[in-house]
C-alpha cells in the first residue's frame, strides 16, 4: 500500500505542474466595419491626388488600391495615382483584438500627361498610352534578332541569333502589349493564345537610356531576366531594342504590323 500511496502523490504533483500560471490579458474587442473611421478625400473632383484620413483610434492601417499599398499609423496619408481609372481601395485596421477590413471607391478623371512626359519610355512603349503590341523583328535587314553586345549597342554585336528554327527557344511567335489604361499594364500573349497579365514601371535610367521593370511575373520573350529589369537603347514608333538592365543580352522587337 505504501508504494501505491507514493505513486498517487507523484501523479498529483505532475498534474499540478501542468496547470498554467500565466494570466493572459485580453487583446481587446475586434472592431466592426462601421467602427472604422476612414475617409477617402480628393482635393478636387477626379484628382490624381488622394488623401486617406484615418480617425480609428489605436489602429495600424493597411491600404491596398490594386497598384500599390501603404502601411501607416498616421491620421493623414497622401498617395498619387497618374492613371485614369475607377479605383477600389481596401483598408484594414490592425487592432488589439484582430483585424477588420472595409473598402471605398473613387474615380481618377484622366491620366496625368505631365507625369508620363518625365521619361520617353512611358508613352514610347505604349503608343502614347492607348496601347502598343511588340513582336520579334523577324524581317529586320540582316536577320539578326537577338544576342549580346556592349551595354549601349542598338543591335547584337558579339554572339548573335537569327530566326532559324534552332533558335525558336526564344519564342518567335510570342508578343507583348503595353498600355496606360487604368494602370501601367504589361500583357504577355504566348503562341498558343494563353495570356498573362502584369504591370511595368519606369526605373532609373542606365547610361542615359530609359529603364523599365516588368512586374507580376511577366517579361519580354527574351531576354527574360528574373528581376524583370531592362534598359532601352532604341525606341521609335516602330522599333525597340531592349537589353537586360546594365547587362549585355539584347532583343530586337518591332511594332506589330510594321514591315521593314
Amino acid at each position: 500500500m505504501k508504494k501505491i500511496y507514493y505513486s498517487l502523490i507523484g501523479l498529483a504533483l505532475l498534474l499540478a505542474s501542468c496547470e498554467t500560471i500565466e494570466n493572459r490579458e485580453s487583446g481587446g474587442e475586434i472592431l466592426t466595419p462601421d467602427q472604422l473611421k476612414v475617409t477617402v478625400i480628393q482635393p478636387t473632383a477626379g484628382s490624381n491626388t488622394i488623401v486617406f484620413k484615418n480617425e480609428t483610434v489605436g489602429a495600424i492601417m493597411y491600404y491596398d488600391w490594386g497598384t500599390g499599398t501603404l502601411t501607416s499609423r498616421q491620421m493623414y496619408d497622401t498617395i498619387y495615382i497618374p492613371f485614369a481609372s475607377t479605383v477600389q481601395v481596401k483598408y484594414t485596421a490592425f487592432c488589439g483584438g484582430g483585424t477588420v477590413t472595409d473598402s471605398a471607391e473613387f474615380t481618377i478623371a484622366k491620366n496625368d500627361d505631365a507625369f508620363f512626359d518625365t521619361d520617353p519610355a512611358w508613352k514610347g512603349l505604349t503608343n502614347g498610352g492607348s496601347g502598343e503590341t511588340w513582336v520579334w523583328a523577324m524581317d529586320i535587314p540582316g536577320g539578326i534578332i537577338a544576342g549580346n553586345g556592349p551595354e549601349d549597342c542598338t543591335a547584337p554585336a558579339w554572339w548573335t541569333m537569327d530566326g532559324s528554327p534552332g533558335n525558336s527557344w526564344i519564342k518567335f511567335n510570342d508578343e507583348v502589349t503595353l498600355d496606360l489604361v487604368g494602370a501601367a499594364n504589361f500583357t504577355y500573349k504566348a503562341e498558343d493564345g494563353s495570356i498573362k497579365k502584369g504591370f511595368f514601371k519606369v526605373i532609373a535610367p542606365y547610361q542615359g537610356f530609359s529603364g523599365i521593370q516588368t512586374l507580376n511575373g511577366v517579361t519580354f520573350p527574351w531576354p527574360a531576366p528574373g528581376d524583370g529589369k531592362y534598359h532601352i537603347t532604341k525606341l521609335t514608333p516602330d522599333e525597340l531594342s531592349i537589353h537586360e538592365y546594365k547587362a549585355y543580352n539584347i532583343g530586337m522587337f518591332k511594332r506589330k504590323g510594321y514591315s521593314y
